[in-house]
């Protein structure tokens, strides 16, 4: 039926309700519908809200090196090279799209039903809502990033964002772009609308808090440049009980808390290739970002003695965290501080996190001479601490629309062969709208590539 758009393409299989034109009234043999609340919390445990990682995200950055062959389309080399489409098939569910809509799709049948279940009480109906709200915010967000262009409060208003989804029924026609300012409106109404809902603690780290939300929107507003909310949602977030990890306490990262266990993580998103950033090519640039003494560049990446590159090692316990953590909150922190010339705080919050990633004998705390000194110190920090683990990206394209990212090239390393750049104010920080949901939705708005 072409009537089907691609938001839902695939997801009539993923929820098991082909045949059903509303989502309750019909229970199809050997499939369980959510009834009870407890159906909908379970739903909040499942691989589509918790692996909501797009690797997309990891792939384009200035983060990954790898060689890919010329004629290879696949997604990792097309968002390698900041191709238009991440994916050109148009036979299959898009990556990241097709993804992240099917875990909007689920995050959306919780929040249309799961306050007309009868059982539990009211707090545990609207807690259930509540973290389904996070998630989506947290799904838009992500594909605002790739999808969208970078934040510009001059022209958010008419920049086209996401087709906003709320129907869970999978006949309807998708709904046009709304405006990314529009996008980031509803993705910081359904936080903070959240957080009144919300438990302090949770069941899991991939359950949303109320300190969870705090750090999305930390996020979201550094990424639309808006330092006083930013300020106010990071230091609520750092209200979390918490403690970091001293590196010098470990002999590798083999020993680290499980993830799930982990005191740095504040909230957990997982992917579903559970692959990454394992053997993840780092860029040069990035490795010489190190300091002698450094232990992450010693227990996160190493060097093949046989190979000019250097190669990120994931040595979590269980999946990896693509989530927000504490490192993260306080990085932000110190980022706000040298926005506001308040340079010896910021350089203080940087070097309390730093302390613990150095040989003891190899730290030496950083200073800065003035406002523009410490912005730079607290950026190459937060690449530093932060590589590998979801917000590199977002990073790169506010940064970029403040001037502030140089020129980003892929070259092979042993021959230094130049395959792509990526210039300051490129209209490859924005991906295409993918092929298969421009063959189902010919009337959508296609970003200007």
């Amino acid at each position: 039926m072409r009537s089907i758009n691609i938001v839902f393409v695939l997801l009539l299989t993923a929820a098991g309700f082909s045949g059903c034109d509303k989502f309750l009234e019909v229970k199809p043999k050997g499939i369980v519908i959510p009834e009870k609340l407890s159906d909908y919390q379970l739903m909040l445990n499942s691989r589509q809200l918790t692996l909501t990682f797009p690797p997309a995200l990891l792939y384009c950055t200035d983060d990954y090196y790898e060689e890919f062959d010329d004629l290879s389309t696949v997604p990792a080399a097309n968002a390698y090279y900041w191709r238009p489409g991440i994916d050109q098939n148009e036979k299959e569910s898009p990556a990241a799209w097709g993804d992240l809509y099917n875990s909007i799709y689920n995050a959306n049948v919780i929040i249309n039903n799961v306050m007309a279940t009868t059982d539990g009480t009211p707090a545990a109906r609207a807690s259930t809502l509540a973290e389904a709200l996070v998630i989506r915010a947290d799904c838009y967000f992500m594909l605002l990033t790739l999808f969208a262009k970078a934040y510009n409060p001059a022209t958010a208003a008419n920049d086209p964002g996401l087709p906003l989804v709320h129907s869970t029924n999978v006949t309807d026609k998708a709904p046009p772009r709304s405006s990314v300012q529009t996008t980031l409106d509803t993705i910081v109404t359904n936080v903070t609308d959240a957080i009144a809902a919300l438990p302090l603690t949770n069941l899991n780290k991939y359950r949303p808090t109320k300190y969870a939300a705090y750090s999305l929107l930390s996020r979201v507003y550094l990424y639309m440049q808006d330092y006083a909310n930013t300020k106010k949602y990071t230091d609520l977030a750092l209200t979390a009980p918490h403690s970091m990890i001293n590196f010098n306490d470990y002999e590798d990262a083999y020993a680290f808390p499980p993830t799930d266990m982990n005191p740095q993580v504040l909230w957990q998103r997982a992917s579903s290739d559970y692959t990454i950033p394992s053997m993840m090519g780092m860029q040069r640039g990035l490795s010489t970002l190190y300091q002698p003494g450094d232990l992450r560049l010693l227990f996160l990446a190493y060097s093949f003695d046989t190979a000019p590159d250097d190669y990120y090692y994931s040595a979590e316990n269980g999946y990896s965290n693509f989530g927000t953590t504490f490192q993260e909150m306080y990085l932000t922190k110190a980022e706000v501080l040298a926005r506001d010339n308040q340079t010896e705080a910021a350089m203080n919050v940087v070097n309390e996190l730093r302390k613990y990633r150095f040989k003891t004998d190899a730290y030496t705390p950083l200073a800065a001479t003035d406002k523009e000194d410490a912005l730079k110190k607290v950026l190459e920090e937060r690449r530093r601490e932060l590589a590998f683990r979801g917000p590199r990206w977002m990073d790169m394209k506010r940064l970029d629309r403040e001037g502030r990212m140089p020129l980003v090239e892929r070259r092979v390393n042993s021959t230094g062969a130049l395959k792509g750049t990526l210039e300051p104010g490129s209209k490859k920080y924005v991906f295409q709208i993918p092929a298969r949901v421009q063959q189902f939705n010919p009337d959508m708005q296609l970003n200007d590539r």
